[in-house]
């Protein structure tokens, strides 16, 4: 999802590689999330994320988002990075 290239405007790779940007969550939810999700969720999406050790590192205020095209979502995992395949078995649900 990261990586397909149709979506750059809407979720990409940080420059470092070590983290991703989603951009417009509303457009986000309505393009991309159906194409790889039983759902259009954003919020589910965020929790599914979550349950998977991912965290939300940019530093606007928990619950201070909105849906207008320039909010930005920025989340980060140890585990995955650009370009690190074989770290992608190291990420597990939480129980």
């Amino acid at each position: 999802m990261v990586n397909d290239k149709k979506h750059q405007d809407l979720i990409s790779w940080n420059p470092t590689g070590r983290s991703f940007f989603i951009y417009d969550s509303k457009r986000f939810s309505k393009q991309v999330l159906p194409e790889y999700f039983k759902h259009g969720n954003f919020s589910s999406f965020v929790r599914q994320l979550n349950m998977y050790g991912f965290r939300k590192i940019n530093k606007a205020s928990r619950g201070k988002h909105g849906t207008d095209q320039n909010e930005v979502w920025e989340f980060y995992h140890p585990q995955f990075q650009r370009d690190g395949a074989k770290e992608l078995s190291d990420i597990k649900r939480k129980a």
